[in-house]
């Protein structure tokens, strides 16, 4: 009897988690794309890409026509890139359906959290300082197709 509900645990266990992660991977497409910022006036102040790429994840923020970083990292491993020339290590991972970007720069530890709203138009980005602890700053971006980004860059 005992190994009956110890089978039924697991199978609901499974089955439900396995719709759980369903419902994050069908929030995590979302993110997928390019999303950017407006200054007032109309002037473009910053543009993330975001690209799952199998176990791996590119991503892109432009400010303006300059490219700050570019990287793809292997989720979940760490990774060493160079942001606006610095060596930052990185790490990728997601936390339910947000991207979790976990950025190490000497003592300085920045978290970023990407999640896409419900409709899926807008992108919010907390930045989180770690260490040193600081205020979190909230940032959204609307989606937007790479042609119009290139299109204001260009302006």
């Amino acid at each position: 009897m005992a190994f009956r509900i110890l089978c039924l645990t697991v199978l609901t266990g499974a089955f439900f988690g396995s719709i759980a992660l369903a419902d994050d991977s069908a929030e995590r497409v979302k993110l997928a794309g390019t999303w950017q910022s407006q200054e007032t006036g109309g002037a473009v102040k910053a543009v993330w890409i975001l690209e799952s790429k199998g176990d791996s994840f590119h991503i892109t923020n432009s400010q303006g026509d300059k490219k700050i970083v570019e990287f793809a990292c292997t989720l979940g491993q760490e990774c060493e890139v160079k942001e606006a020339g610095r060596k930052v290590k990185v790490t990728v991972f997601f936390n339910g359906p947000k991207l979790i970007v976990l950025e190490t720069r000497g003592e300085e530890v920045v978290k970023k959290r990407f999640g896409a709203m419900e409709a899926g138009d807008t992108l919010e980005l907390e930045v989180i300082p770690v260490s040193p602890e600081g205020k979190t700053e909230t940032l959204h971006f609307k989606r937007v197709q790479a042609a119009a980004v290139a299109a204001n860059a260009a302006k």
